[in-house]
């Protein structure tokens, strides 16, 4: 901050214009430099050339003229949307104890003049712990920080909720498939593939002893047991007169893995005898349909060829982006307008760009977990949307990630899981370049945990640490707080993932 007496004489500023309001001062002592910022409504203040030179003659009197002042404005429109969606953010960030259960929809607002009063849903429990503890007052005062008005905080009981959240999400079919871990499924590779009856043009086939119901048009393997020929009596009638004539068909027992299947082929005429060419013993792969007769299920093949065949175990197919967030909602960014007189023209540039950061548990993304995740998504060079959870992890967490994060085992206790929250970050990143300040962390526990689930988060990817090196050559390391420092970013509470992802977007937008 800048000097004390000085903070307090700054807050003049108040009384200069209707819908101005001080809220504090960052001073740099590298650059020398000290940047006010300041709240204001819209409606009736508007940051001008004209409003920004009267504030800054005012505060060269104020501070002298021996340091540089720069302006920042951060507009708060006295709306219900913008009261909304910052009170939702403020009870997920600041109230954990109070935030389970708890969903955008549980906010409604209704203002009259300068006065909004806020209602919040909350359900069991929390509403008597939040109550108890009188948590309406502090949600009150964080919320003057930032609007220009009156705030009365008011709990009110959730209807008791019909459908657990078990219930909930069998219901919720989409819900279901996203927090499902992918299934490992185990196929077999085909090699030396030689036609004995029909064409054979696949390489892979299924695991018959996991088929358990019917299933058409589907590639087996296995050793055969036994097999015979067998006749079957074909009629066919023509000019009202009824022929019959035998035909043979082969009789197969498969084996794999110490599992037998029953299996069949009726070859055309043509190739009946190739049918002869089948031996126990022999490796071969087949395509055909399960039947199911007498409660008993086999196999009606229609091409069968030798073959050599290996085990594989993959995973099961990436998973579409969900139609809706279910866990964790985005909210809108409030905007912020870096504002200082001698700034240049504001930059656009095309494309969306999700700048994110992570908390973790440790350093090994293979071992270690997330738990928190912060992000800003950045819309023709501006900041338009933030994602911002706790995670709760499988383990404790550790006495130094305590200390030098701020965040708790009891901040964690009512989090959501890796498995809500991922398939909702994938939807907030979907179609967006990943950013962040040395991505090859981040991404790496991004991507272990999206093997898991079936994600595919193959976005481009770029690098404000890199960007840094090029764009701001010399300086003594390249941390997030160096560069912050570097470009007169205000960085507040470090190591909480939503505000160093803010301020990285803000690197980000300045370099690009």
């Amino acid at each position: 901050m800048c000097y004390n007496y000085s903070v307090e004489r700054i807050e003049i500023l108040n009384t200069l214009y209707d819908g101005l309001k001080f809220k504090d001062a960052v001073y740099s002592e590298k650059t020398n430099t000290c940047t006010v910022n300041f709240l204001y409504n819209p409606e009736s203040f508007k940051p001008n050339n004209e409003n920004k030179q009267a504030i800054l003659n005012k505060l060269n009197e104020i501070l002298g003229s021996y340091l540089k002042i720069e302006l920042a404005f951060i507009a708060c429109p006295l709306d219900k949307r913008a009261i909304a969606n910052h009170t939702y953010t403020t009870i997920i960030n600041t109230f954990p104890a109070i935030n389970k259960d708890f969903t955008y929809d549980d906010v409604s607002v209704e203002i009259e003049h300068m006065k909004a009063l806020v209602k919040l849903k909350l359900a069991g429990s929390t509403y008597e712990y939040a109550t108890a503890l009188k948590r309406e007052t502090l949600i009150a005062d964080k919320l003057k920080e930032s609007f220009f008005a009156d705030f009365v905080v008011e709990f009110v009981r959730k209807n008791d909720i019909v459908n657990s959240e078990s219930s909930y999400i069998e219901k919720n079919m989409e819900l279901l498939a996203s927090i499902k871990e992918a299934e490992e499924k185990t196929v077999y590779e085909l090699t030396e593939i030689t036609d004995i009856i029909g064409k054979n043009d696949y390489n892979l086939a299924s695991d018959f002893t996991k088929i358990n119901t019917v299933v058409e048009n589907v590639v087996i393997c296995g050793e055969i047991a036994n097999v015979e020929r067998k006749q079957y009596t074909r009629k066919f009638t023509k000019n009202g007169e009824t022929k019959a004539f035998e035909r043979n068909f082969y009789a197969f027992t498969l084996k794999l893995e110490n599992k037998f299947l029953h299996c069949s082929i009726f070859p055309k005429q043509s190739d009946e005898a190739k049918g002869d060419l089948l031996e126990v013993g022999m490796k071969v792969c087949c395509l055909g349909s399960y039947r199911e007769f007498n409660n008993k299920l086999s196999f009606n093949a229609v091409t069968i060829a030798r073959c050599e065949f290996k085990k594989e175990e993959i995973k099961s197919g990436f998973k579409k982006v969900n139609e809706e967030y279910h866990t964790v909602k985005p909210t809108k960014y409030i905007d912020y307008e870096q504002s200082g007189l001698f700034d240049d023209a504001e930059k656009t540039f095309e494309g969306s760009y999700v700048v994110f950061d992570l908390e973790t548990t440790g350093l090994e993304a293979n071992k270690d977990e997330i738990i928190e995740i912060g992000a800003c998504k950045i819309v023709n060079g501006r900041i338009d949307e933030q994602f911002s959870t706790f995670v709760k992890p499988s383990k404790k967490l550790p006495k130094e990630i305590i200390t030098l994060t701020g965040i708790t085992d009891e901040m964690l206790a009512n989090a959501p899981t890796i498995n809500y929250v991922l398939p909702d970050f994938y939807k907030f990143c979907y179609g967006s370049t990943l950013v962040a300040h040395n991505t090859q962390f981040d991404i790496g526990f991004i991507y272990n945990a999206s093997k898991k689930l079936s994600y595919n988060f193959n976005n481009p990817l770029m690098d404000t640490l890199e960007m840094s090196h090029k764009k701001l050559p010399g300086l003594k390391n390249y941390k997030l707080g160096t560069i912050v420092d570097k470009l007169n970013i205000v960085l507040d509470n470090a190591h909480r993932a939503i505000n160093d992802a803010t301020a990285t977007a803000k690197v980000f937008i300045k370099l690009m």
